[in-house]
């Protein structure tokens, strides 16, 4: 978009819940055997900068004290962990491009908040959405597992 509207900062947010809700949703048919392998072994190009601070849930908002924008690098993750990054993540902030579109998110899980953060591009997000709302699997296996006393289910 050329000129793109200026977001209040409630669209700002409602824009980052509906991300982790859509993120937490995919977890769930994952978990569910609801989707197949072609959603959950999709690897994701996003970027990490490394940590150069210590991050806590009162100064995640000072990222650029915190961790090394300047030093970022491109990363292949899969679908789960992109999952575990938004539903286990201390804080999420939508970033801009400098065109003032929407870029993405910036966010880490809690475990992840003083080794990384990481940039994920808006056009990576719209992607794995549009891979699992359109992924139907077609084929089912059950095996029963002796040591778990359950059955192991897999999807195509």
């Amino acid at each position: 978009m050329a000129k793109p509207p200026r977001w209040s900062e409630k669209l700002q947010v409602n824009f980052e819940k509906d991300v982790t809700v859509s993120f937490f949703m995919i977890r769930k048919l994952i978990e569910s055997t609801k989707l197949s392998s072609k959603t959950t072994k999709y690897k994701a190009q996003i970027f990490r900068s490394p940590c150069v601070g210590k991050a806590n849930n009162r100064n995640f908002w000072d990222m650029d004290k915190i961790y090394n924008l300047e030093k970022e690098e491109s990363v292949g993750k899969n679908v789960n962990f992109l999952c575990n990054q938004l539903i286990h993540g201390g804080a999420m902030f939508a970033y801009r491009e400098k065109d003032r579109n929407w870029g993405g998110i910036y966010t880490c899980s809690d475990f992840e908040r003083n080794k990384y953060v990481y940039r994920i591009p808006l056009s990576e997000i719209v992607k794995i959405l549009e891979i699992a709302g359109n992924d139907y699997p077609d084929m089912i296996t059950m095996t029963f597992d002796r040591n778990k006393n359950d059955y192991v289910v897999k999807t195509n």
